[in-house]
């Protein structure tokens, strides 16, 4: 198969997931068969992908001509391809997870719930693969009325006005600043593409390159920069098989990719015009994301505790970024993939813990690792991950964000990162330990028969990918250096 064709069937894949699966909700054993296998044609199609991506293949798909050099057009590039297989691998693996979980938790709409997560791959995939700013605004559109319905799902008045916040912060900040961000490129530049080097390079003085990078990074809003965060801690009300999309699988990381297609093929060097704006961002990040992982260590609701976690996780993505030197981007693509693996496992462990032990809270893991030995392994896996502990995926992002901040002269920066990681450790460290250190309590388990092998066996397999980047990190970084060089 070619990769044009390649890159239709994969942006096709999720439609035809959502709609199938509406189609067959009944009975549950077809509904979940329906929504496995389409998931595992899209981690194999994404595979797929990328291996023609390293083999130096391209292909542009093009929809619609709206202006004059502008397209609706999604283009294969290596951040891309690599979005794409972290995406659709672990949405293989959160299909199979959830067809246990909307069982053993009784889930209302359980069809409806799989089928939005389908669409939110299917946008997180789109906003990967966009070929320019308008394409990128589109399938960034569509992914946050697709994410919508999976934060309300719930249909009570907490999960109404959670998603009435969701909403209106990332359609406002997208509206509001974003979209003026992408008409004023236009004007710069009489072109959207994305292309190596910067689409602004000679366009733009440093006056305009500040201006641009606050528009972008506040109206990319899915980065979850502070004040723009609310939207992510308010999603606590939804389902576990809802958390795991909007904070670990498709929302939260496509905001990371959004930003870094922004940095590297509009700004590129011309980054370096906006240092002021980018110092001041930098701060703010820096700031953000140390509170943000302190603020989890004051949270026993598992589900709270994880968000300011993941949203910790997410700014140490933009301060990657706005580093403006290679080493920074190739740390934030390292800390999507580690945080993308690592959250993934946090979240579909704490959903099984949820629905198998009937336990919510952080002082009531104590013991639960000596009866759900499997599932705790790897929330203690993909914790350290988190926090940063060598061979996990978390340290190589890590180191290269203190590399890169040491050698921008910004060692303060560096400093920050080491602090988030030592919060990281306070509020994830201790519940892993204690799972396992303290007497098993007796009333374990609500269901006889424990936690079924679709509950288990994801959790175990999304936790070993964090240790893919002990191998892989150095083939990544040559695979991605086409983001970063110019040709």
């Amino acid at each position: 198969m070619s990769a044009h064709l390649l890159l239709a069937a994969l942006l096709a894949t999720p439609l035809a997931h959502a709609a199938a699966v509406l189609a067959f909700a009944r009975p549950p054993g077809l509904r979940d068969v329906v929504n496995i296998g389409f998931a595992l044609a899209a981690a194999v199609l994404a595979i797929l992908l990328f291996d023609a991506a390293a083999q130096g293949e391209s292909a542009r798909i093009a929809l619609a001509r709206p202006l004059p050099n502008v397209q609706l057009g999604f283009v294969i590039e290596p951040l891309g391809a690599l979005a794409a297989v972290v995406v659709a691998g672990l949405g293989f693996l959160h299909s199979v997870h959830a067809a246990g979980i909307v069982r053993a938790a009784e889930e209302k709409a359980p069809a409806r719930l799989m089928a939005f997560t389908a669409l939110c791959v299917g946008g997180a995939l789109a906003v990967a693969f966009s070929a320019n700013l308008f394409s990128l605004f589109i399938s960034y559109q569509a992914l946050i009325l697709a994410a919508f319905p999976l934060v309300a799902h719930r249909g009570d008045d907490e999960a109404r006005a959670a998603g009435r916040t969701f909403l209106g912060t990332l359609l406002a900040a997208s509206i509001i600043l974003l979209l003026p961000a992408m008409v004023g490129v236009y004007a710069l530049s009489g072109a959207l593409d994305f292309q190596p080097g910067g689409v602004l390079a000679g366009q733009v003085g440093p006056i305009g390159a500040n201006v641009l990078l606050v528009l972008f990074v506040f109206g990319l809003a899915m980065t979850a920069m502070p004040p723009m965060h609310n939207w992510l801690t308010g999603t606590t009300t939804a389902p576990y098989p809802a958390l795991v999309t909007v904070q670990a699988l498709a929302v939260l990381p496509s905001g990371g990719v959004a930003l870094l297609k922004v940095l590297a093929y509009v700004f590129g060097p011309v980054l370096t015009l906006a240092r002021v704006s980018a110092l001041g961002l930098l701060a703010l990040a820096c700031i953000g994301m140390c509170v943000a992982a302190l603020i989890a260590l004051s949270r026993q609701d598992m589900r709270e505790r994880l968000a300011y976690s993941c949203m910790a996780q997410a700014l140490a993505v933009v301060i990657g970024g706005l580093l403006a030197l290679p080493a920074g981007l190739f740390a934030s693509v390292l800390q999507i993939v580690a945080t993308s693996c690592a959250a993934t496992t946090l979240l579909m462990a704490a959903g099984t813990v949820n629905a198998i032990a009937a336990r919510s809270n952080a002082s009531e893991f104590g013991g639960l690792g000596r009866v759900m030995p499997w599932t705790f392994a790897g929330f203690a896996i993909a914790s350290a991950s988190m926090i940063g502990m060598p061979p996990f995926a978390g340290a190589w992002s890590r180191l290269w964000l203190i590399t890169a901040s040491a050698s921008s002269q910004l060692q303060w920066a560096g400093a920050a990162v080491g602090l988030a990681a030592v919060l990281t450790f306070a509020h994830l460290g201790p519940l892993a330990a204690n799972a396992f250190a303290d007497r098993a309590p007796a009333d374990a388990f609500k269901r006889p028969d424990g936690a079924s092998i679709l509950l288990v066996a994801p959790v175990i397999l999304s936790a070993a990918a964090t240790l893919a980047l002990l191998a892989l990190a150095d083939p990544l970084a040559s695979f991605l250096s086409p983001v970063w060089t110019p040709p």
